[in-house]
């Protein structure tokens, strides 16, 4: 903790501000970070989901099937959206604890990034 702190402060002192600004700065960040990285998952499962539907409707009305393999188009890329919404929900569910973490306890992300610095170097 203690270099951390050495962290803030010498960051502070580059900046020309003080360390508790610092930190302030920090935290309101990893909020904003939190806040809109739940809306674009969200968003993203949303259009998704939305995208999925329409395609199925669509395959069912357009019978039309082309080429050697005898495939609707429209189902072809209705899967793939599928598989796309799977791909969302699992990073939501890996990505969530620390986009909902961010928003309620922001000051461990700020301590957390700190010190993420701190052993980068």
């Amino acid at each position: 903790m203690d270099k951390a702190m050495a962290y803030i402060d010498k960051l502070a002192a580059k900046l020309g501000v003080a360390a508790e600004h610092v930190y302030g700065v920090l935290v309101k960040q990893a909020v904003v970070g939190g806040v809109i990285s739940t809306i674009m998952m969200i968003s993203a499962i949303i259009v998704a989901v939305l995208l999925t539907k329409s395609l199925a409707k669509k395959s069912r009305e357009h019978q039309k099937h082309v080429g050697k393999y005898d495939l609707n188009p429209y189902q072809v890329i209705h899967w793939c959206t599928v598989f796309a919404l799977a791909v969302l929900c699992i990073a939501a569910l890996t990505n969530g604890p620390d986009m909902v973490g961010k928003i309620l306890n922001p000051e461990y992300y700020a301590i957390k990034e700190i010190l993420d610095t701190i052993g980068g170097k």
